[in-house]
């Protein structure tokens, strides 16, 4: 009967899985490319590499709760640093006339970056920086334990730097980026901490995921059974998108 009720009789919960398969797929699109940017970066030592490295890896050491605080004073509408970035840069274009341009910056001021209807936008940055600093650090460490003999052996054969990427980086460290995708498919469905803070702990159905919705009906509305439901839902799909995915990114193993 609690299945039945999650699952054919209220949107809720399909609200809830919806908001959680954008974390899980759209966030990856960001969050994976750029760590492998990084990490290529950091293993050839290029100029500010190691600014990254410091700046992507410090929500690891910061913690979830302390890092969604800080985004929240960021993205305080009412005197809030990216709010007053945005606003100056404003005055600054319709200074050297570039006024409609620079209107759209300052129609920003006052602007309500974690309201219903923008939660999920103001999420992808967050979760950039959340997230590319493990992942930077998974792909930096499977890098440097690649031969250097490999890329200088293709050098003398003329490839170029995307060639060496691809031909030899990406095929060695394959398995690392499949566990790193499998971790992100894992967070996607488990989603809750940054949800659960950014709302003030009183997420409307239309900003829910499945873990912020069983945790109210939980603790708040006192529905055990649709709680238990979700949380064994939760489960199966976490079973089944971490074998789904594995299944997806097996690859005949390369070795060195």
């Amino acid at each position: 009967q609690n299945f039945a009720r999650l699952l054919f009789e209220s949107d809720g919960f399909w609200i809830a899985l919806n908001n959680n398969l954008f974390i899980m797929f759209v966030i990856p699109l960001f969050v994976l490319p750029l760590s492998l940017f990084l990490a290529v970066c950091i293993s050839r030592e290029l100029r500010g590499s190691q600014f990254f490295r410091i700046v992507f890896f410090f929500p690891n050491i910061l913690g979830a709760v302390a890092a969604a605080l800080l985004w929240m004073h960021l993205y305080n509408p009412q005197g809030g640093p990216i709010n007053a970035a945005l606003v100056g840069i404003g005055h600054l274009l319709a200074g050297v006339g570039l006024q409609s341009l620079g209107g759209w910056f300052t129609a920003m001021e006052g602007f309500a970056w974690l309201s219903q209807s923008n939660l999920y936008r103001a999420l992808i940055p967050m979760s950039i920086w959340g997230a590319c600093g493990f992942n930077m650090i998974l792909f930096l460490a499977a890098m440097e334990s690649i031969p250097q003999s490999i890329y200088e052996a293709a050098d003398i054969d003329g490839a170029s730097a995307w060639r060496q990427f691809h031909t030899i980086t990406l095929p060695l460290i394959w398995e690392v980026l499949s566990i790193s995708i499998v971790f992100m498919v894992i967070g996607g469905m488990k989603a809750f901490e940054t949800i659960w803070l950014m709302t003030n702990q009183t997420p409307t159905t239309q900003v829910h995921v499945i873990g912020t919705r069983m945790v109210q009906d939980l603790f708040s509305e006192f529905k055990i059974g649709e709680a238990t439901a979700i949380a064994v839902l939760l489960f199966i799909m976490v079973f089944f998108g971490t074998a789904a995915t594995l299944r997806a990114m097996r690859r005949e193993t390369v070795e060195f």
